[in-house]
Order: C-alpha cells, then structure tokens, then sequence
C-alpha cells in the first residue's frame, strides 16, 4: 500500500505544481501586458448653478439629490422689475421707430421746398433774362431789370437755403429715403437695449446646464442672491470618469485609446469597461499646492503616480449608478501599443464643441 500512496502522493505534487506553473505562466504574461492600481476614483465635471443677475429668489423647483435634465428650470428669480425694464426698452424702441419716420416726413418735405425753389430759381432766370433783353432795346425801363436781378438773387438763396435743410433732414435720417427704419443708428440701439432687457428677463429663470444629480443647494424661497453666487451644483453621474495614479514605472506601455477593466468598490461583481482618455501632464505632487522642494535638504526617491483619465464606454447602468468620489480598481491593457502619449488634438476640438453646446443651452 505504501508504494501506491507515494505514487498517490507524487501524483498528486506533480498535478499541483503544474497547476501552479500554468497560473504563474498566465499571471506572468498577464503582468506583461496589464497594469494595475487601486488608487483609482470617480470623478466627474461639477456644474455650478450662479444666478447672472440680483433678484429674489420666487420660486425653488427642485431639492438636493434630485435629478434633472439639461435645460430643466431649477429655480426663478422674481421678473418684476425685469418686465418693467423691458415695458421701458420697448416704448424707446417704438419712439426711436417714430422718431425715424418722422425724420422720413422731414426730408420728404425738405425735398419738396428745394423742388420749389429750384423752380422758382428757373423762372427768376427766365424773368431776369427777359427783363435784360428787353432793358436793351429799351423797351422797358431800368428799374424792371433792377427788380428782376434781385429777385433772381432772391431766389437763388431760396433754393441754397432749401437745398442745405434737404441735406439736414437726410443727415438726421441717417439712412436712404426708401430704407427701412430698421437700418437707423438710433432704432438698432434701441433694439438692441430691447433684446438685452428681455435676455435679462430671461435670466430670472434658473436653468440646469448639464443633465445630473442636485447636490450642495444652498438657496431658500425668499432669499437676495448676487450674480456669481453658488446657488447649487449639478453633478453629471452620465458623463462620470475616473482617475486612477498609476505609478510612473506603471506608464511605459500606457496609450490613448486602450481598454480599460473597472471595478468599484461598491460593486464587487460587476465590471464596467472604458478607454485611457488622457495622462496628466504632470504628477500630483508637481501640481500639488506645495510642490516638493528636491533640491534642499535631505532627498529620498518616491515613486510618483501619474492621474490617468479614463473614460467610460458607456454611461453607467442606473441600476449601478456610480457616484464621484467611489473607490475604482483600474486595469489598463497595453497590449496594442500604437496609440498616442497625448491627447489628440481633434479630441481636443471636440471637447472644445462639447463645451460651447453646453453653453449655448443656458442662453
């Protein structure tokens, strides 16, 4: 029996040190083509919500930890000094449009005293030179040509006076006779004052920049706020990343594009899949607020960590949302290596329109 349980025995070391060669081959080659950190977080772009302008807060439509979509009203402003605004920007709009076309009647009416002057000016010549005919033939006396050259140059003052108050009128019109009033100086500014009491009432209504979870709300019914002031913020739990520090011993093979294996702390059993994004230009310690000194003192080398963005590949399941600040284990395949070390820059452009949509919402 002995010797079939030294065989027993035997057989069963050699199965089992196979077993452990074949695990360290794979965890080996795994090692090669993988690197690994715990010292991985979500984090996600906070919005602010500031008022743009003073006012008193009327109305709070939403509470902390509520969800709410782009562009969803969070709070209005009381608008009654802001319709009053606008009320006095639209009545100088429309006195600046009946100021225009009054202009418009002058340099109609300017424009009929010069015609008639013109015209009298044409017969005061024709007087004139008949009266100097018919002076030289002595047919009648002097004093008829005398009288005809003053009224010629009656008349010739008559038709320069009228020809200067024609320009006059076209100079306070500003435009062409036929132009619309819209092209007047004075209507487009007081347009333009209209358009900015109305973006300022506007402005009275609250509105979410980006879609995401209602956090630090720190506004009541009733209360003066300022323009700049932090009312509230919206964090973006869709568009949620995370930052892992890999150590820079780490970051060899690491590039832009590759897969990435995420598991929260919080879901142990679920993975959620994304892509290296950027690598920070610096370690933390570089943008620290007090960077170390190297160069004085004592010196012991430390490892750096270098924050890694990754990006998920797709929003989270809201049965597993994740939330900024949990603990993340991040596993990066560099296996394919032919990726970027930064950013590229038609990435770049489309962070750049990303941000200029989310702009364009709040106005």
């Amino acid at each position: 029996m002995k010797p079939v349980r030294r065989v027993i025995v035997g057989a069963g070391l050699i199965v089992v040190l196979v077993a452990a060669l074949v695990v360290g081959m794979r965890w080996w080659r795994f090692s090669l083509t993988h690197v690994e950190t715990d010292d991985a977080y979500v984090h996600a772009d906070v919005a602010e919500v500031t008022p743009r302008i003073a006012g008193t807060v009327d109305q709070l439509l939403v509470d902390e930890d509520w969800q709410v979509q782009r562009g969803q009203t969070l709070a209005r402003l009381d608008p009654a000094e802001y319709r009053v605004g606008l009320r006095r920007a639209e009545a100088a709009l429309a006195r600046a449009i009946e100021g225009v076309e009054q202009s418009r009647a002058a340099v109609r009416a300017a424009e009929s005293s010069m015609s008639l002057a013109e015209a009298e000016l044409e017969q005061a010549r024709l007087d004139h030179a008949r009266a100097a005919q018919l002076t030289a033939h002595d047919v009648v006396p002097t004093e008829r040509l005398d009288r005809a050259r003053t009224a010629l140059r009656a008349a010739e003052a008559r038709s320069a006076a009228s020809r200067e108050e024609a320009e006059r009128a076209r100079a306070n019109l500003g435009i062409p006779l036929d132009a619309p009033h819209d092209e007047a100086a004075v209507v487009r500014q007081a347009r333009a004052e209209r358009d900015q009491a109305a973006l300022l009432l506007s402005y009275t209504r609250l509105r979410a920049p980006v879609a995401g979870v209602v956090t630090r709300r720190a506004v009541e019914v009733g209360q003066r706020i300022q323009p700049g002031q932090a009312l509230m913020a919206i964090v973006p739990i869709d568009e949620a990343y995370v930052e892992a520090n890999f150590k820079e011993t780490q970051l060899t093979d690491v590039r832009i594009g590759q897969p990435v294996r995420l598991v929260a702390d919080i879901y142990p059993r679920h993975v959620f899949r994304g892509r290296v994004d950027g690598l920070s230009p610096g370690t933390g310690a570089a943008f620290a607020l007090l960077p170390p000194e190297n160069a004085t003192g004592n010196w012991v080398k430390v490892v750096q960590r270098v924050p890694v963005r990754i990006r998920l590949d797709e929003p989270a399941d809201p049965e597993l949302p994740l939330r900024v600040g949990l603990s993340v284990v991040a596993t990066i395949d560099t296996s394919n290596r032919e990726g970027a070390l930064l950013t590229p820059l038609s990435q770049s452009a489309g962070s750049a329109q990303s941000d200029h949509e989310k702009v364009s919402v709040l106005r």
